[in-house]
């Protein structure tokens, strides 16, 4: 169906806006009545609604930052622990939700591309400030008081995001290419939508690796990971197995140890998180041949494995 192949081609060029083929996707879920999908669509054109209606593919975990005075010391822009609050609180703490619509991430991508942004950042409320405070004085702190407190993640999460949402309507757009190649009218389509449905579920809503789909030529490699912690050697050596460049390996060792991970949450550091960015985009653009759904948890595995976080 030329639709879809349109959507595909448009996916595959990283240089083109998400919002055109988002569009065309929307066209194909009204014509074949798919609410799910439709609704799916809406929400990355239009944005989400509420931070709790957010996939979990557009949230990441960001550093709880204030400013703050201890005693007759004032401090600034200095981290501030949350591990003492209960745990469903501090994930709301340290949450970044992104509910912007992809033309807004668009937009800031390109901000952050031209260095213009770094961070982005969140204020806390006179309420979050004083519960944050209540617990820290509790927790053995008595004499802060906390003047303004916000939180922060890396800007460069933006990309990744961009690169995830773009990978998944590709995996979905192939995979209903594949299933239904054969039928040209709108009508027999929607027939199908059951099925449509259930491979939305499992290539769009999924975070797993599940119906990884092989994209052309782009073989689904099978590495083992076998990395002792903070051996630059075997990392390399799963990299090259996973058909990594040797330019771009040698990019990630020499960032690699410059940063420190958060082994309590499991993230990266700032030039570590654009690093795999980068590359999950040279999956999308082709020039790093491996399939596209297994791109982005091979790395986070491997980087995983050299931090000794799993």
């Amino acid at each position: 169906m030329k639709l879809i192949s349109d959507i595909v081609n448009d996916l595959v060029d990283v240089n083109k806006p998400l919002t055109s083929p988002l569009l065309k996707t929307k066209v194909l879920a009204a014509r074949i009545k798919n609410d799910e999908l439709l609704d799916w669509v809406n929400n990355e054109l239009n944005g989400y609604e509420s931070s709790a209606a957010v996939p979990e593919y557009r949230i990441c975990s960001g550093d709880v930052i204030g400013n703050f005075i201890v005693g007759n010391r004032q401090v600034s822009n200095m981290a501030l622990p949350t591990s003492s609050l209960p745990k469903d609180v501090e994930e709301a703490f340290i949450s970044m939700n992104f509910t912007e619509s992809v033309e807004a991430l668009e937009a800031l991508k390109e901000q952050i591309k031209s260095g213009k942004s770094g961070k982005v950042e969140t204020a806390f409320s006179a309420e979050k400030i004083a519960y944050l405070q209540f617990n820290l004085n509790k927790d053995g702190n008595p004499n802060l008081q906390i003047l303004s407190a916000k939180k922060w993640t890396a800007s460069n999460n933006i990309i990744v995001i961009l690169a995830i949402i773009r990978s998944k309507l590709l995996d979905f757009m192939l995979k209903i290419e594949e299933e239904f190649g054969h039928i040209s009218e709108i009508k027999e389509l929607q027939n199908e939508n059951k099925t449509i449905t259930s491979i939305m579920n499992h290539t769009i809503i999924n975070t797993g690796n599940a119906n990884v789909v092989n994209t052309g030529n782009k073989a689904t490699v099978k590495a083992t990971i076998n990395i002792t912690k903070g051996s630059q050697e075997d990392l390399k050596k799963a990299l090259e197995d996973y058909k990594v460049r040797e330019d771009d390996i040698n990019e990630l060792l020499e960032v690699i140890d410059t940063e420190i991970p958060n082994l309590e949450k499991g993230t990266f550091g700032y030039r570590v998180n654009l690093w795999i960015g980068k590359m999950i985009n040279k999956a999308l653009d082709g020039s790093w041949q491996v399939a596209i759904g297994a791109a982005g948890s091979f790395l986070a595995d491997v980087v995983q494995s050299y931090y000794g976080i799993k």
